[in-house]
């Protein structure tokens, strides 16, 4: 019931936008975890992207990612700047939450108009942009975890979607999932099939990344949650 529960809090269906393809996928290491996703519209047509993930597992990390996914869409509403967004809700997490949790956030607003995403990041994973040509480039955006420190600062950069390119958000249960030798998927593995896929949809993109990640573990259980959020502008 609590798996139910907390599946209720991620959008039900992607958004449709003209131009614009988008999926994503979830999946808790125990019953119910601390990674989250979430899209909602803007202000001016333009579109939130968020990806999260709570540094804990199991209840104690689903009920702080409650908190958290409502919070950040508290300060999101109203279209504010992504770096003011979560210096604002890094604020109300910390009035809230007296718990030594934290949770890492990166958080975009992409105007479909023009492709132009504008991003920050709560030390989160930095989400790859694969070029239509393959080229690699890491979305890194200087910033701290949420959670912990009152006041922070937070770096805030631009980059523009061309026709063709994809944008994979992902939480590390997808690059730290270890195989029965205790090795990492990482990083290099990931860019790969993002690169080998690329010409592909969002849906397939995400089936193709967690089969490679299954077939690398192999029977080797699942330690940490799990999330993909894939973007992707129609050549």
């Amino acid at each position: 019931m609590a798996r139910e529960i907390q599946a209720s809090f991620l959008p039900k269906h992607c958004p449709s936008l003209p131009g614009w393809e988008l999926d994503a996928y979830w999946q808790a290491a125990r019953q119910v975890g601390g990674d989250f996703y979430d899209f909602f519209p803007l202000p001016d047509d333009r579109l939130g992207l968020v990806v999260a993930d709570v540094a804990d597992k199991g209840v104690p990390a689903a009920l702080f990612m409650a908190l958290s996914r409502t919070l950040v869409r508290v300060t999101t509403h109203d279209g504010r700047r992504p770096a003011k967004a979560l210096q604002r809700a890094n604020e109300l997490i910390i009035a809230d939450a007296h718990s030594d949790l934290f949770v890492t956030v990166f958080y975009a607003i992409l105007d479909p108009q023009t492709g132009t995403l504008t991003y920050t990041s709560g030390g989160h994973n930095p989400p790859l942009l694969i070029r239509r040509n393959g080229q690699v480039e890491s979305l890194r955006a200087r910033g701290i975890v949420l959670g912990i420190v009152e006041y922070i600062e937070l770096e805030e950069k631009c980059v523009t979607l061309e026709p063709g390119d994809v944008l994979v958000l992902y939480t590390d249960g997808v690059t730290d999932a270890i195989n029965a030798d205790e090795e990492e998927f990482g990083l290099t593995r990931l860019t790969e099939v993002i690169q080998r896929t690329r010409k592909q949809s969002p849906s397939d993109i995400i089936a193709a990344i967690n089969s490679e990640v299954m077939a690398f573990v192999g029977n080797t259980p699942q330690f940490d949650d799990f999330t993909l959020a894939v973007l992707k502008r129609a050549e």
